[in-house]
């Protein structure tokens, strides 16, 4: 027999302190399918917390990458690995896997803390960033990574900082971006976000020129090299 009030009944299985909250509730007859689902997945999300250890699958998916890709360490690395940006960045890379309870996520950013360990040129200091870099990829969602991947291809040929540059290259970035599904509004959205991360420029002039102005920062551009090297394919692990 239903539940004359599915959702009350979980209200009171969630005041008893003794009670397995997510395992009860999900006992609770009547509760609508959504509602179901979402508690479904809210109890899964808990089970990975507790018995998997996303944690320990970004370390080790760091060494694996930092093994394999041996031959890239700088004569300094050693040395470099008693440093404070080493630590701060396991520590974020350990907060952000058990934030997100998805294991293959977990070693991506095991991968992407890997490369980060080790650039070299002009952009050898932002190793000691890479915690940063780790928490800003751990936030950012599918649309975001794909709008600012195509700003890079949409201003491939230009010079980071040219401005007349990404204005004569702005209708190839709008065709693109109308391909790929994004529309206006959530071009302006998107950049504004990605902005805030300091991955993207809000060029200050947009007003002015009447259109949208926003381009990849070399930041961005860094991040999405990392990403690129972490998703190459890679042998399955343990």
């Amino acid at each position: 027999m239903a539940i004359d009030n599915p959702l009350e009944k979980i209200r009171q299985i969630a005041n008893e302190e003794d009670s397995e909250f997510f395992g009860a509730a999900l006992q609770v007859s009547g509760l609508a399918l959504p509602l179901f689902k979402i508690l479904a997945i809210a109890k899964n999300i808990l089970d990975k917390q507790l018995n998997g250890n996303p944690g320990k699958a970004a370390i080790i998916a760091l060494c694996y990458e930092l093994e394999r890709i041996e031959a890239q360490w700088p004569s300094d690395f050693e040395k470099a690995l008693n440093l404070p940006w080493l630590r701060r960045a396991v520590a974020v890379l350990m907060d952000e896997a058990h934030r997100s309870a998805d294991e293959d996520y977990a070693r991506l950013l095991g991968r992407v803390a890997a490369h980060g360990c080790l650039p070299t040129g002009p952009d050898a200091h932002r190793r000691e960033d890479l915690a940063s870099y780790i928490r800003d990829l751990a936030r950012l969602g599918e649309d975001d990574i794909r709008f600012l991947k195509l700003l890079r291809a949409a201003y491939v040929k230009v010079k980071v900082g040219d401005r007349d540059g990404y204005v004569g290259w702005h209708n190839t970035y709008k065709q693109m971006a109308l391909n790929g599904g994004f529309e206006e509004d959530d071009r302006i959205a998107l950049g504004t976000r990605l902005a805030g991360f300091g991955l993207a420029y809000e060029s200050p002039d947009q007003a002015v020129r009447g259109q949208y102005l926003v381009r990849p920062t070399k930041r961005g551009l860094y991040l999405l090299s990392l990403l690129d090297a972490a998703e190459l394919p890679v042998a399955k692990q343990d």
